[in-house]
């Protein structure tokens, strides 16, 4: 009996026979006496065996004879036929893997968005009750920071702000010196009062 699976028992059965051909359980020139024997050897309707022989008679891979029953026609045919199922079968395969990881995907975004309000809300509790957070800007192009130092900047002096890391390609750099030299697109993670954020903004703007 055959297991239950998305491919349908004419098309597993019609596999499975070129598979016999080609192994030479079913010898090239030679008959399966009929449907009926085929019937009994994989436990199906006659209706499923028909389209099984159809399928492969439509590749060439076997011919019917109402009088002599079922001829094995090309070996070569069965390598085809099995080729070609397989590239369906591989494209039905990831196709349907490609849908369920878009699905896991939306989710995923989803509880990252939900996550990124619950940071926020967080965050701003926490700086309501007098916690420490950390602010973050950008240094863009052409900004005054792109190839100066902290120390060259004054940073303290024009912003009141406390620079305690720069983010740069995916790492961090903690506690950077005076002689830290600022590039395009780093991100500066400060400490301050609410204000510092704008005097950060205002002054890492300015041009060169």
């Amino acid at each position: 009996m055959l297991k239950k699976s998305k491919t349908p028992n004419y098309i597993k059965i019609a596999v499975d026979i070129a598979h016999r051909i080609i192994n030479n359980e079913f010898i090239e020139g030679s008959k399966i006496t009929g449907r009926t024997t085929l019937v009994s050897i994989y436990k199906v309707s006659p209706e499923t065996i028909r389209r099984s022989i159809a399928l492969l008679t439509d590749m060439n891979v076997v011919k019917v004879n109402d009088k002599s029953g079922i001829i094995i026609n090309s070996r070569d045919s069965a390598k085809v036929f099995l080729n070609k199922f397989k590239t369906q079968s591989d494209f039905s395969s990831i196709n349907n893997e490609t849908y369920q990881l878009l699905a896991q995907k939306k989710i995923i975004d989803e509880k990252i968005d939900n996550n990124i309000k619950s940071i926020i809300q967080f965050a701003t509790q926490l700086r309501n009750v007098g916690t420490i957070i950390p602010f973050e800007s950008v240094v863009e192009k052409n900004s005054i920071a792109v190839g100066k130092s902290i120390g060259e900047l004054n940073f303290w002096h024009n912003t009141k702000a406390t620079i305690v890391g720069v983010k740069r390609n995916g790492e961090i750099f903690l506690s950077p010196g005076p002689y830290f030299t600022l590039l395009e697109n780093d991100i500066l993670v400060y400490v301050g009062e609410d204000e510092v954020f704008q005097n950060i903004i205002n002054y890492i703007k300015a041009p060169k």
